[in-house]
């Protein structure tokens, strides 16, 4: 034992540096050596201080959608009767779908920027915050081929907005620290860490360049703010890769092109594309030869369009465009985002390979005609029950109801309907729950149940007092749906 002692020691002596004294070196597993924590604690103390200054301005969205539709009676006549199954539609085909997703306050006006895939073909959404309160909220303006879509809320009389503040995702460097915040499934105001993967990826055949990341982005994280360790925003949570459930990176529209699309949707109702009128290219190792090129790099220009923006300024088919306003072009994705975040009618700078030689050629953008607009839905049809406004349906208290409930009190009502998402589903609201009172007045059917509802504003506190058969009466305070 005194041998393995000396022989530890001596390994130890051999490797130190001149000066320093060898000590010995604990055998025991027990004995462990007090560990240096204060980078790490350093580096917890600076996502802790991200988290709390961008989370309050994040916010969770709900939505809802149109139903599927409702095949009509008058089609059904038309079909043989031993058919006309066929074409009916399942058992629920008729309610409104749901969704859920995430978004970001940059403004005090109440302007949350999300994502289009969130917010599409909704007839209602609602907002609520951190700290509990529930908006209901409009479609300001989206734009398909950026994902990026803007919403508002208005905030009530003397309340103020928690804003997140907007970081320069030109500034990303492969290998930063970033946190993605949102409602990952079912995990409401969630905070994951990674870095920053990779930048200018270009998927599924978007107009934009994203950030990847290896922060864990999951299913209703979409529209969610991926922010850096100041807590600035810095991209828009937009995708994951691979299967609905997370496998190794998410992607991120960077906030840079997220400003660029909402200043338009804000000033003109969509976003302005600005058109180069070239086919372009990633310089391959076979090009970079042909063309004499001193690197692989570049954005290959394949054709141009006849009297387009390029061809009118005289770049040519065989050009290579190596910068932009001044900036080296790695490959032609990283030129399209360039260009993405220029406005149509800008004078642009390109420097150009051509016969082994540069030269700069300036050409003033066009403009991409403007996309077809999607419709929009109808608004959401007032519910025919008036209780709607509380976020759920009631019916009639039964016997059964109360032997079930273990409740042998008198009055009171049972929730048929719950609104998903909603603020009255946040606070343990669901079917079967047996309420006794709202505000303080005891209710003994639906129809007392709507006569007290024609008193309560939407958006309003309201607190009900409920069954629970562990504690008896139980209240419950929430706001009701705008």
């Amino acid at each position: 034992m005194r041998s393995r002692w000396l022989t530890t020691a001596m390994l130890a002596a051999l490797v130190l540096p001149a000066g320093v004294h060898a000590q010995a070196v604990p055998t025991s597993a027990s004995a462990v050596l007090p560990a240096d924590t204060s980078a790490a604690l350093a580096l917890s103390g600076a996502f802790r201080a991200a988290a709390e200054r961008a989370l309050p301005a994040v916010v969770f969205i709900a939505v809802e959608q149109a139903p599927q539709g409702v095949a009509r009676q008058d089609d059904l006549d038309m079909i043989p009767a031993p058919f006309r199954d066929m074409f009916r539609l399942p058992p629920g085909a008729d309610q409104p779908r749901t969704g859920r997703g995430s978004g970001v306050i940059i403004d005090s006006r109440g302007l949350v920027l999300t994502n289009t895939h969130v917010v599409a073909d909704a007839t209602r959404l609602t907002v609520r915050l951190l700290d509990g309160r529930e908006y209901a909220a409009q479609v300001v303006g989206t734009d398909v081929s950026t994902d990026i879509a803007l919403i508002q809320v208005e905030p009530r009389n003397g309340e103020t907005l928690p804003v997140a503040p907007l970081g320069d995702s030109d500034n990303l460097r492969v290998g930063d620290w970033v946190l993605a915040l949102g409602n990952p499934l079912g995990l409401d105001f969630t905070v994951t860490a990674g870095i920053v993967s990779a930048q200018g990826r270009q998927i599924s055949g978007n107009l934009e360049s994203f950030i990847q990341t290896d922060a864990v982005i999951n299913p209703g994280n979409s529209g969610g703010p991926l922010i850096d360790l100041f807590g600035r925003v810095v991209g828009v949570n937009s995708a994951i890769f691979g299967s609905d459930r997370f496998v190794g990176y998410g992607f991120a529209v960077p906030i840079n092109l997220a400003r660029r699309v909402t200043d338009d949707l804000l000033e003109y109702g969509y976003l302005r594309r600005p058109m180069l009128g070239a086919a372009i290219n990633a310089v391959t190792a076979v090009e970079a030869e042909v063309y004499g090129l001193p690197e692989v790099r570049g954005a290959h220009v394949s054709a141009v369009t006849p009297m387009g923006p390029a061809a009118v300024a005289g770049v040519r088919p065989g050009d290579v465009i190596v910068s932009l306003n001044g900036q080296p072009i790695r490959d032609d994705t990283h030129l399209i985002a360039s260009l993405a975040q220029l406005q149509p009618g800008d004078r642009v700078a390109l420097a150009v390979y051509r016969g082994g030689r540069q030269q700069e050629i300036r050409v003033e953008l066009g403009e991409f005609d403007r996309p077809p607009q999607r419709p929009v839905p109808e608004p959401a049809r007032e519910e025919e029950a008036p209780e709607q406004v509380l976020g759920y349906t009631v019916r009639e208290l039964t016997e059964a109801d109360a032997r079930r409930a273990g409740y042998i009190g008198e009055g009171g009502v049972v929730v048929r309907e719950v609104v998903p998402y909603g603020s009255a589903q946040s606070v343990g609201i669901q079917r079967g729950l047996i309420i006794l009172a709202i505000n303080g007045r005891r209710v003994r059917s639906p129809e007392q149940v709507r006569d007290l509802v024609r008193g309560i504003q939407p958006g309003a506190a309201v607190s009900l007092t409920v069954f629970d058969p562990e504690y008896g009466e139980r209240v419950v305070n929430y706001r009701t749906r705008q």
